[in-house]
């Protein structure tokens, strides 16, 4: 199996991210909960995170968006309260437009020994409330929750998963419905005791409603399946591989690319009895194999995330590690590699993995049309969506409080089932950055940006002070990060200090995956120059979408 894998790895390209960040936030912050949402309605992605953990009692903080995918060193806003915030989750609960934010709180306010809950900060249409203005009436300590649709009513419900592994006693998991568009306050769905870090809704057996996927400390993992009567009480699936692990996250994702769900855990060695992997489960199709088909050990592993980085079809795997930073893990066809590709510089002590695109660059909107399939739940395809702009089911157009959507796993569920087809008319992004929590204190927040899907570098290969007859020579170097043919339209212009730029070539440069192209160009300079044209000018090329560039370079060079 080895020598297959190896294989993979190989034949696919750099992971397209710098090892270094391209933003850190300021250090200090023990955050845990991360998320990109549109938090204020600009269009743009900002960063939402909860800081705490079990460590010191700290705020809720967003970082707006600048508008060209760049974040303050310090947040735009912060929470009134404090606490020792966990994981948090994003959704529309009241179905406003606006993404609220649902927060787990591990402790209480006296550390260990001291329930925490969960609460949840509503946008006021377009900022967040200082202070949550709902929580649960019960008290019991959570790392995280997740919004989901558990009832088929077309509302985000509230899953939360419950334990505190070092020193507690088993707890509940539980789910809090949604009435209306708000939360009620206590749970009306309780599964077993035990202790869970983490929870994740997803379709594990593909018959169009969410199942719920819990991750065991102390325990094996489960999956909940919904029935006739609602969410099972007890599980249908239960891992067999480690049933004393100290799972901590977990997340679905079609991997393979057979349409089911497969399911990521990792599994903390921190505790006794955790084995230090990230490890996956096959779906296969007639449900979930009880041992990962693949894992790669990494020690403290704390983190999980998909995101097809290639654009090939197929999601990599990017996992995250205490004191170890972020590693990915790159998909081909299905097959993981044994190793990771790509290991960030910083060794940050990583809790959540989230993918975004932050400036706009290189979003695509379509009606995605889909068939029935017996349910109410749909995944286009696209994982992260950015924006849902509309469902129709069976030809009618559906109001905002006839559906929700999850759209970091890119999944939209309907109050109905449809008979004939369902379009979403929906945005996602072909170039991904990648977001990171971080709580060492000596370390921030981390963001890493997408290299373009078609890098461009222009370098002068001859003189750059030139005259009349002279020739401006130059390479441009292209090079794609994808794992699929490009074929980039291509505009290089000379532009003067002052006045219009001059058009020089304009054509297309195909590319295949991954290739790397060096096009050699000589334009002549006239043989007479009138005195306008001397001075300071700039060789620009640029990829061209849509009439916008997206990606550019340029150097300069003097006319004399």
């Amino acid at each position: 199996m080895l020598l297959p894998l190896l294989l993979a790895a190989a034949a696919q390209g750099p992971v397209p991210y710098s090892t270094t960040a391209d933003w850190e936030s300021y250090p200090g912050g023990v955050a845990t909960g991360g998320a990109f949402a549109d938090i204020d309605g600009d269009g743009f992605l900002d960063l939402v995170v909860a800081n705490g953990n079990d460590i010191l009692r700290q705020r809720v903080e967003v970082y707006l968006n600048d508008g060209a995918g760049g974040f303050p060193p310090t947040p735009s806003w912060q929470s009134a309260d404090l606490d020792y915030h966990g994981h948090l989750s994003v959704g529309d609960v009241d179905q406003d437009g606006w993404p609220d934010v649902a927060v787990s709180v591990f402790l209480g306010p006296n550390g260990f020994g001291d329930r925490g809950r969960v609460k949840l900060y509503r946008n006021l249409g377009g900022a967040l409330e200082s202070t949550p203005s709902w929580q649960s009436a019960d008290r019991f300590p959570t790392f995280s929750c997740d919004f989901g649709d558990a009832d088929g009513d077309g509302d985000l419900d509230l899953a939360v998963a419950v334990g505190e592994p070092y020193y507690g006693s088993p707890e509940q998991c539980r789910v809090y419905f949604n009435q209306g568009g708000v939360l009620q306050a206590t749970p009306g769905w309780l599964g077993p005791a035990g202790f869970a870090m983490d929870v994740a809704w997803g379709d594990a057996d593909g018959d169009g409603d969410l199942d719920l996927a819990v991750c065991g400390a102390r325990g094996p993992n489960q999956v909940f399946f919904q029935g006739p009567g609602g969410l099972a009480a007890t599980p249908g699936w239960t891992s067999t591989d480690n049933n004393n692990q100290n799972g901590n996250s977990l997340a679905w994702r079609d991997l393979d690319g057979d349409g089911d769900q497969d399911l990521g855990v990792t599994d903390n060695n921190q505790l006794g009895g955790g084995q230090g992997v990230f490890k996956i489960y096959r779906n296969l199709g007639t449900g979930l194999a009880t041992t990962p088909y693949w894992s790669d050990y990494g020690g403290m592993v704390s983190a999980i995330a998909f995101a097809d980085l290639h654009l090939d079809g197929f999601a990599d795997v990017a996992g995250g590690i205490w004191w170890g930073g972020t590693r990915i893990y790159p998909n081909d066809g299905g097959a993981i590699p044994a190793a990771p590709a790509w290991t960030s510089a910083k060794a940050s002590v990583v809790e959540a993995l989230f993918f975004g695109d932050l400036d706009n660059r290189a979003l695509r909107t379509a009606d995605l049309v889909l068939p029935p399939n017996g349910g109410r739940l749909f995944t286009p395809g696209p994982a992260p969506l950015h924006e849902v702009i509309g469902v129709q089911a069976d030809g009618v157009v559906l109001p905002p409080n006839a559906w929700s959507a999850d759209l970091e796993d890119g999944w939209i569920a309907l109050d109905r089932t449809p008979q004939n087809q369902v379009v979403v008319r929906c945005t996602w992004s072909e170039e991904l950055d990648l977001g990171v929590t971080n709580w060492d204190q000596s370390i921030g927040n981390l963001v890493f940006h997408r290299r373009p899907r078609v890098d461009l570098t222009a370098t002068p290969t001859g003189p750059t002070t030139l005259g009349a007859g002279g020739t401006l020579a130059f390479d441009l170097d292209l090079e794609s990060t994808t794992n699929r043919p490009e074929d980039p339209l291509i505009a290089i212009a000379a532009v003067p200090a002052a006045g219009n730029l001059r058009l020089l070539d304009l054509g297309r440069w195909p590319l295949t995956p991954f290739q790397h192209r060096t096009v050699p160009f000589a334009f002549p300079v006239p043989s007479s120059l009138p005195p306008g044209a001397l001075g300071p000018w700039t060789l620009a090329a640029a990829v061209i979408e849509a009439g916008v560039p997206v990606e550019e370079t340029s150097f300069p060079f003097t006319l004399q």
